[in-house]
């Protein structure tokens, strides 16, 4: 069974813009894994002087097998996160829309 989900994340506590491009680097290749590289837009911004990655998807995505893939997703993420900043921390935020109407 598919679900419709819709995904926003960030991910904070970052030292620099280097390390933020490091963190969103890290996150498109996990993207690029998972083939969904052209439905989530993400990058890197700076809040007076605090650096941090977001994204979010551009419609909402069809996933099989939620319940199996949502830890594994965000396992993996987490693993993105840590390999380029070990201090950051990262925050998925799951949408339902299907649920909203």
């Amino acid at each position: 069974m598919s679900v419709n989900i819709n995904i926003h994340f960030t991910v904070s506590q970052l030292s620099d813009a280097a390390q933020a491009e490091a963190v969103a680097e890290s996150i498109g290749e996990l993207l690029r894994d998972e083939g969904m590289e052209d439905q989530i837009s993400y990058g890197t911004a700076c809040d007076d002087g605090v650096h941090y990655v977001s994204g979010e998807t551009r419609f909402p995505l069809g996933i099989t097998r939620f319940g199996h893939w949502q830890p594994e997703f965000e396992s993996s993420f987490a693993f993105a996160v840590a390999e380029a900043a070990p201090a950051a921390k990262g925050v998925i935020e799951w949408g339902y829309p299907d649920e909203e109407r």
